[in-house]
């Protein structure tokens, strides 16, 4: 399995990734992301801050973004801080296999390699069952923050509370 940046070729298939995944969470938590905007991924896709963990088959296993800065969630305006990860989905059919620990353990070789201090994450506050699985993969609990009911965010981050967590590289 390699991390590689999603080709615009691949939305179809990225989009039928998160549709799964916003099942499970549903199932999981009672939660779930929107579904995101074709245009909002095909952004993240043009800007090379989406990626594919693909399983050397071919097949992509699991998807997530990156983000270089975060002023509205971290206070972290100048991007020198972190990388941060977001919208990581796991297809089902690759659950249990540590795939979300690789993408953490790519996210901190490249923190390291570009002289950041952490790798952060966020999530619902309310998301209890995540909250202890970020927890469980090595993330430090950092606090929480109540996001305004408009910002810069995609609209899924509107007038939610999040907790945030980090690893220090």
């Amino acid at each position: 399995m390699h991390i590689r940046n999603t080709l615009i070729s691949e939305l179809p298939l990225v989009e039928a990734i998160y549709a799964e995944a916003r099942a499970y969470q549903l199932l999981q938590s009672g939660y779930s992301w929107p579904v995101f905007e074709r245009a909002f991924i095909e952004n993240e896709i043009l800007e090379n801050r989406h990626y594919v963990l693909d399983d050397g088959q071919g097949v992509l296993a699991a998807v997530f973004s990156i983000v270089w800065k975060e002023p509205e969630i971290w206070n972290d305006t100048k991007g020198n801080e972190a990388i941060y990860l977001h919208r990581m989905a796991i297809c089902n059919q690759y659950r249990g296999q540590q795939l979300t620990r690789k993408i953490i353990d790519w996210a901190i070789v490249m923190a390291q390699q570009l002289h950041k201090k952490f790798v952060r994450v966020d999530t619902w506050a309310q998301n209890k069952q995540l909250t202890d699985y970020y927890q469980h993969l090595g993330f430090q609990w950092v606090g929480r923050r109540k996001l305004p009911p408009q910002s810069h965010l995609p609209k899924h981050y509107n007038n939610i509370e999040v907790n945030l967590f980090q690893i220090v590289v």
